[in-house]
C-alpha cells in the first residue's frame, strides 16, 4: 500500500517478514501480537484525539492515497490481517487464510462473528464488492494490486490493461453453502499477494451500502461521487463514524457490536492543527493525546512530567522529487543535473541540524531497515562536494554567467520546489535546499501549499509542478511497482492517476520491479526477490530521480496515563480498542 505522508514522521516504508507465504499458509485465529500484561483493570471512557497537520481526504479506503485518510478509515473499516507492530510478520484479523499448493489461490475465511455495525454479517461479498469498486474506479490508485487476479483486467476500467467487457471477476468465488469463504486466484504468482490484494485499501466493503454503485453491466458507473465516501453509514471496525467537521476535525464513536469487543475509548477524534508547533503545545496542555512531534520539539516534550515518547525508526522517507518531463524545467531530464543536484545539497547536515539527529540520510528507496535495502557499500552516497556538482553541470552544457547562475541557450538553469504547508521540517529543508543550489549555480523558486492541494496535483500529473518536497508510506510489503512503474506514471489527457508523477523510466527498471513481484519462475523467496530490488535500488541511486533525503524517527507522544499504547515500525493502531486512561 502506497500513500502520500502528510508529517515527515508519518512514514511507514515498505518491508515483509522474512516467510511471508510460509507464514500466510500456517496463518492461525488471532488479532496480532498482545501488550505485556498489565495488573490494572482497563477503565471504561475517554477521547483518543489524534492531532494532525491536514484534514483527511476521503472516508473509503479504496479511495485513500494519503495517511490522514488512512489513518481514520482504518479506525472504521477492520482489514482482514494485522501485521505485527514489532517484526511486520502478518497475522490474521478479520479474516485466515490457506494457500494452494501452486501459489496461485488464496482461500479466505471470515470470522464467523464478524458483523457490521447494523448487524449484517461480513462475508466475501463485502470483498468482491471492494474489489469491483477498485476495477471502476476512476479515483483510485491501486488497480495494479489487483491487475494479477484472473478476470480482474477484463472486468476493470481506465488503464491500458483494462478491457471492461466482463460482467463478473471469474478469479474471486463466493462459498454459496457459506458466504463466510471465498477464495481468490491469480494468473500467475504474485509475491506481494497477501498485502498488496488483501490489505488495508482491500478489506471488505459492505455490499448492502456500496454494493449499488458499481453495475456489473454498465462499467460507466463507480463508487466515486458516493456519499458514503464522506460519511459511512455502518462500519467494521472499533469506532464508527459520527461527524466530520472538515478542515477541524473527524468525530468517530465506539462500535459497540464490534466484533473483537468494544473499544475502552468513547470516541476516536482526529483532530486538524496548524502546523507541528501547535501540535506539541496542545499535546502539552491535552487538548490532543496522541500525535507525532518533529524533533525540533523533542527535548521540550521529554522534558514534560506527564507525557511519554515512544521513538522508533520510521520506515519511510522524505525526498525532493524531479519531474523528468518537465516542459518548464528540462534541466531535470538530465541525469547529470539531477546528480548534481544530490552533491550540491548536504544532507549529513541536514540530519544532523534539522533532524537533530533523529533520522538518517537517504540514497535509494529502500529504507535500511527493510529486507529489500542494498547494501549501502553497493551505493554512491552522494556526500557533499560542489567542485563535482558544478562539474556535472558543465558537462550538462551550462555555463556561469555574471549573475552566479548557470545557463544555457539563454535560459537560467531554474526549477521551482514546492512544500507543503504547516510542516516545518520540510520548510526548513526547502530554506536549505533554495540557499545551498544557489551555491551550486542553480536557481530555485520555492513555494508553499497546502497539503490536499499539492497530493491532487502530483497524482493527476499536474505539470506546474517541477520539484517537490514530500514523504512516502508504504505499508508492509517492499514492492515498489505502484510508484515507480512506468504505467503508474499519471495522464492528465487520459485523466489517469498515478503515483510516478516525476515520469521517470529507465533501461531494464520495470522489468526489475515486475521480475521482483511475479517471477516468471514463481520463486518469492526473498533472496530471489531481493536480487531484483538490488538492480531497481541501484538504478535509481545512479539516475537520482528524487534526492532521496532522509529517513527521520517515529516520535510518537502519549499522556503517561494512557495505558496499552504499544507502537512499533510497521504498526500503530494495531490495538487501539484496547487503549485507555487510568483516572
Amino acid at each position: 500500500m502506497h500513500r502520500f505522508a502528510r508529517t515527515t514522521s508519518r512514514l511507514i516504508a515498505g518491508i515483509a517478514v522474512a516467510s511471508i507465504v510460509a507464514t500466510a499458509c500456517a496463518g492461525q485465529p488471532g488479532g496480532g501480537p498482545e501488550p505485556a500484561a498489565s495488573a490494572e483493570t482497563p477503565q471504561k471512557g475517554g477521547r483518543i484525539i489524534e492531532g494532525s497537520f491536514a484534514d483527511i481526504k476521503t472516508l473509503n479506503p479504496m479511495l485513500t492515497n494519503d495517511v490522514p485518510s488512512s489513518n481514520v478509515t482504518g479506525r472504521i473499516y477492520e482489514p482482514l490481517y494485522l501485521p505485527d507492530p514489532k517484526t511486520g510478520e502478518v497475522k490474521p484479523n478479520l479474516g485466515k487464510w490457506t494457500i494452494s499448493s501452486d501459489g496461485l489461490t488464496y482461500n479466505w475465511e471470515i470470522d464467523a462473528n464478524a458483523s457490521w455495525s447494523d448487524g449484517k454479517p461480513i462475508t466475501g461479498e463485502d470483498y468482491l464488492t471492494d474489489v469491483k469498486a477498485i476495477a471502476r474506479s476512476k479515483a483510485t490508485v491501486r488497480k495494479s494490486n489487483y491487475e494479477l487476479i484472473e478476470g480482474f483486467n477484463d472486468y476493470c476500467v481506465g488503464p491500458a490493461t483494462c478491457k471492461g467487457t466482463a460482467t463478473a471477476i471469474s478469479g474471486i468465488q463466493v462459498d454459496k453453502s457459506n458466504p463466510k469463504k471465498f477464495s481468490v486466484k491469480f494468473t500467475k504468482a504474485f509475491c506481494p499477494a497477501l498485502v498488496n490484494a488483501f490489505g488495508t485499501t482491500a478489506g471488505p466493503l459492505p455490499t448492502h451500502i456500496f454494493g449499488k454503485y458499481t453495475v456489473d453491466n454498465d462499467p460507466t458507473k463507480n463508487i466515486d461521487a458516493a456519499p458514503e465516501n464522506t460519511a459511512p453509514t455502518v462500519a467494521s471496525g472499533p469506532f464508527k463514524f459520527k461527524e466530520w467537521r472538515k478542515g477541524d476535525q473527524v468525530i468517530l464513536e465506539r462500535n459497540d457490536t464490534y466484533w473483537k469487543g468494544p473499544a475502552f475509548a468513547d470516541q476516536y477524534i482526529f483532530k486538524v492543527v496548524a502546523d507541528s508547533t501547535v501540535l506539541a503545545a496542545q499535546l502539552k496542555t491535552g487538548e490532543i493525546n496522541y500525535g507525532t512531534i518533529e524533533a525540533k520539539d523533542f527535548d521540550d516534550i521529554a522534558r514534560q512530567e506527564n507525557l511519554k515518547i515512544s521513538e522508533y525508526q520510521n520506515l519511510g522517507y522524505t525526498y525532493i522529487g524531479w519531474n523528468t518531463k518537465s516542459a518548464g524545467a528540462p534541466a531535470l531530464a538530465d541525469k547529470r543535473v539531477r546528480q548534481a543536484l544530490a552533491y550540491g545539497l548536504d544532507m549529513d547536515l541536514v540530519v544532523k541540524q534539522i533532524l537533530f539527529g533523529h533520522g538518517t540520510k537517504m540514497v535509494q528507496h529502500h529504507p535500511p531497515v527493510s529486507w529489500a535495502a542494498p547494501d549501502p557499500k553497493t551505493l554512491n552516497q552522494y556526500p557533499l562536494d560542489k567542485a563535482k556538482a558544478e562539474d556535472l553541470i558543465k558537462q550538462a552544457g551550462y555555463a556561469k554567467g555574471s549573475d552566479g547562475f548557470y545557463a544555457k541557450e539563454g535560459k537560467t538553469l531554474e526549477f521551482s520546489i514546492v512544500a507543503n504547508s504547516g510542516n516545518k521540517v520540510r520548510e526548513t529543508l526547502l530554506q536549505v535546499a533554495t540557499e545551498q543550489y544557489k551555491g551550486i549555480g542553480v536557481k530555485v523558486n520555492p513555494k508553499l501549499e497546502a497539503f490536499e492541494t499539492m497530493v491532487d496535483k502530483l497524482t493527476n500529473g499536474n505539470q506546474e509542478i517541477q520539484g517537490w518536497i514530500i514523504g512516502w508510506s508504504l505499508g508492509i510489503e517492499p514492492d515498489p511497482y505502484g510508484i515507480w512503474h512506468s504505467s503508474q506514471i499519471p495522464d492528465p489527457a487520459k485523466k489517469t492517476t498515478g503515483f510516478n508523477f516525476g515520469a521517470f523510466t529507465a533501461p531494464g527498471f520495470d522489468k526489475a520491479m515486475e521480475d521482483g513481484r511475479s517471477p516468471a519462475n514463481g520463486d518469492c523467496s526473498q533472496a530471489a526477490r531481493k536480487k531484483n530490488y538490488e538492480t531497481f535500488n541501484k538504478t535509481l541511486n545512479d539516475e537520482q530521480p528524487y534526492n532521496f533525503g532522509f529517513s527521520d524517527n517515529r516520535i510518537a507522544v502519549t499522556p503517561k496515563s494512557m495505558r496499552n499504547f504499544d507502537p512499533g515500525p510497521f504498526s500503530t493502531y494495531w490495538n487501539i480498542e484496547k487503549w485507555w486512561f487510568k483516572q
